[in-house]
C-alpha cells in the first residue's frame, strides 16, 4: 500500500472502525478494517488518483460498502488466483481427490 493510502487510512480510521462495528452488529465478524480498505482501494478507487480524492468522497465510499460487496470481491480474487490448492499439502490433496483409478 502506498504511503498516501496509509496516511488516508489513518486519517479516516474512525469511519472505517464504525463500518466494521456495523458489520459485526449484523454478524459479519470475519471482515476486517484492512479488508474493507483493500476493497475500497482495489475496487472502488482503482482508476482514481489518491491526491484527487476528497475526504467526504472517501468516507461516503466506506459507508456505502456492504458485506456482500466485500465477500463477492474476495471470491473473485480467489477464483482469479493462480493456484486454488496452494494451502493444501500433498496428503490433503490426495484425500480430496481420492485414489487414482487405473
Amino acid at each position: 500500500m502506498s504511503m498516501q493510502y496509509e496516511q488516508l487510512f489513518e486519517k479516516i480510521r474512525p469511519a472505517i472502525d464504525s463500518k466494521i462495528a456495523e458489520f459485526k452488529y449484523f454478524h459479519y465478524d470475519a471482515i476486517t478494517a484492512e479488508e474493507l480498505w483493500r476493497y475500497c482501494v482495489e475496487k472502488k478507487w482503482r482508476k482514481k488518483k489518491v491526491d484527487q480524492l476528497r475526504l467526504y468522497e472517501v468516507i461516503a465510499t466506506v459507508f456505502s460498502v456492504s458485506p456482500s460487496d466485500i465477500v463477492s470481491f474476495n471470491q473473485v480474487e480467489f477464483l482469479q488466483s493462480d493456484n486454488w490448492f496452494e494451502e493444501l499439502n500433498t496428503e490433503e490433496l490426495q484425500l480430496l481427490l481420492g485414489p487414482v483409478k487405473t
